[in-house]
């Protein structure tokens, strides 16, 4: 069983998996880390699989491991899920597909874990500079959500939403997670804390991703955002059990 289980949920990543995997594989090697990669395709059109499945070999270090959804797709939360089900190792990393992670974060994020932190979360806005490599319009956002969480929590949490993180695998599945979309990312975070779990922070950019990443849309994904926030607030006071 490896200790930490790399999983990217990827859709049309056929162009970005090369580079992914090399840093990814740069890193392990580097650091001597135990890990297995499992690749959570939802029902790509590219030639994603083709890619993923060539570079299998190329990697041995990775243990990559290709999973592929079918049609209907059910979005980004969905397809994460679909891949911490099949992961095995204690720790699990959620890693973007398009770079749109600092990666070299990991060997330091794992250890963080390996101290006792059942959630490591890396936070574009603890830094100024972090902060203004995400665009303007998020970053109202995001000062919007962390504000609302505050009020909601009772504590201030500096990033929330942001996908990259290393977390506790076995109890992230003890405590259920059941977002489809973005808002798994939050959903992921909010019950780590009000279980009661040991969450910490790492600060780093937000590098310049490639194409075909998950991104946040206003319409689409703000009322999953919310309906979170809101049921996270319920089990705080005792009437929903989140």
């Amino acid at each position: 069983m490896p200790e930490l289980s790399i999983v990217i949920p990827s859709l049309q990543q056929a162009d970005n998996l090369p580079s992914l995997l090399a840093e990814l594989n740069r890193i392990v090697v580097d650091h001597s880390m135990d890990v297995e990669t499992v690749i959570s395709d939802d029902a790509s059109e590219d030639e994603t699989l083709e890619v993923a499945a060539g570079l299998k070999g190329e990697y041995p270090d990775l243990r990559i491991r290709v999973l592929h959804r079918y049609k209907p797709r059910r979005g980004y939360g969905a397809v994460v899920r679909y891949g911490l089900a099949h992961a095995t190792g204690r720790f699990a990393a959620i890693v973007a597909a398009n770079g749109q992670n600092p990666a070299e974060l990991l060997p330091r994020m794992l250890q963080m874990a390996r101290q006792g932190a059942h959630l490591v979360q890396c936070s574009r806005f603890d830094r100024a500079a972090d902060e203004q490599t995400v665009p303007l319009v998020f970053r109202c956002y995001q000062s919007a959500y962390r504000l609302m969480a505050r009020a909601v929590l009772g504590r201030w949490i500096s990033d929330s939403t942001y996908g990259f993180k290393l977390f506790d695998r076995v109890l992230a599945f003890a405590l259920g997670l059941s977002s489809n979309k973005l808002s798994l990312s939050p959903e992921l975070t909010f019950k780590i804390l009000l279980a009661g779990g040991q969450v910490r922070f790492v600060h780093g950019s937000r590098p310049e991703q490639g194409k075909n990443g998950a991104r946040f849309h206003l319409l689409r994904d703000a009322p999953g955002y919310l309906r979170v926030l809101a049921r996270a607030g319920l089990h705080r006071v005792g009437i929903l059990w989140f």
